[in-house]
């Protein structure tokens, strides 16, 4: 029989040598070494958490497409990338279109079911109502901490339904940077949310994408609406070996001509993909420069089925995954690995 040093392992996982507290026979001492390894373990895990990125399922009122997506941090923080829908109406009985806002009726059931008390960011990607309008709500009813967007401000002309929108986000902004809450970030930034993840924001760069191709837009595209979805925050977040990638609500032209150019081509890689502007804009160049293993989308059933996102990045190897169809989209990641869940799974396919 040999004197061995009894050794624990503390809460943060670190080797303490205590005192030899008495004689044991190596096979103990393998057991309590191989216990305190099971303990380090433990603790690294509890430790390290989870990041999970629920994307909610946005109502169809006839308006936009909506984007609302709630990233709770394994250092226990929360914070949204965009808030859904609210159009404010004042001939609403509740003062908003359809008598929905994301805000109310999305946003704060799912903070009050998982105990969640304040946000800590809020990021916006762009000053339409289908990705900013729940913040209208949210700001006098739940402590955030920081709002956070690309700057962008649109000084061209708009019709009075674009130049209203335009003006309410304006002043959410001044709202947020009179408190001190407010920051304005573009490509190449960092931005701190979490020990565990990395942010770093893609796009827009700080002179802004100023070119409108109007040869390619829709006539029913006007420049408010364009300029102002290529303008878009773009963020990546590494967390461990897995990489996430949310690049807001910009156009397909603008994801080809403007975006892709300006970084280089690892930038644009990752694993999952929250798809622009819902899906609905999803060149092939995209999806080959992005290859994500999991692609979400944020659009309503009647756009779902015949969405182009679908097919041009399952040719990439993609999973798809769509609100329209499968209701709410839930990624859960160990900065190693992640696991996807949905609301529903797919529905069968028409026979």
């Amino acid at each position: 029989m040999t004197k061995t040093p009894f050794v624990m392992m503390s809460e943060r996982g670190s080797a303490a040598l205590l005192v030899v507290a008495g004689i044991f026979s190596a096979r103990t001492f393998l057991c309590l070494v191989f216990s305190v390894l099971a303990l380090s373990s433990l603790c690294a895990a509890e430790k390290k958490g989870e990041f999970i990125l629920t994307c909610l399922d946005i109502p169809d009122i006839k308006r936009g497409a909506g984007l609302a997506l709630v990233l709770q941090l394994p250092s226990g923080k929360t914070c949204l990338y965009d808030t859904g829908s609210g159009y404010p109406d004042a001939a609403s009985p509740d003062g908003w279109q359809s008598g929905f806002n994301a805000g109310r009726d999305l946003i704060l059931p799912f903070l009050q079911k998982h105990g969640i008390k304040e946000i800590d960011t809020v990021f916006i990607s762009h000053a339409h109502y289908d990705h900013f309008g729940g913040l209208l709500w949210l700001k006098d009813h739940v402590t955030i901490n920081r709002l956070v967007d690309s700057g962008f401000t649109y000084q061209g002309e708009a019709s009075p339904e674009y130049t209203t929108e335009l003006s309410d986000y304006e002043k959410l902004r001044s709202e947020f940077r009179t408190q001190g809450k407010y920051q304005e970030a573009h490509t190449g930034d960092s931005l701190k949310i979490d020990e565990q993840i990395a942010v770093e924001v893609l796009a827009p760069p700080r002179e802004f994408f100023t070119k409108p191709f109007p040869e390619l837009r829709a006539q029913n595209d006007p420049p408010a609406h364009y300029l102002v979805n290529a303008n878009s925050l773009g963020m990546r977040l590494t967390f461990g070996k897995v990489v996430f990638y949310l690049p807001g609500d910009i156009q397909a032209e603008d994801q080809v001509l403007a975006l892709l150019p300006s970084l280089p081509p690892e930038k644009f890689k990752c694993d999952v993909l929250v798809a622009p502007g819902h899906g609905l804009h999803a060149p092939r160049q995209f999806a080959e420069a992005t290859r994500p293993q999991l692609t979400l989308c944020s659009v309503f059933p009647r756009y779902a089925k015949g969405l182009s996102a679908r097919k041009i990045f399952a040719a990439v190897g993609s999973q798809v995954l769509v609100t329209g169809l499968n209701g709410w989209l839930q990624v859960t990641c160990d900065g190693t690995t992640y696991r996807a869940a949905t609301e529903r799974p797919d529905p069968p396919a028409n026979p």
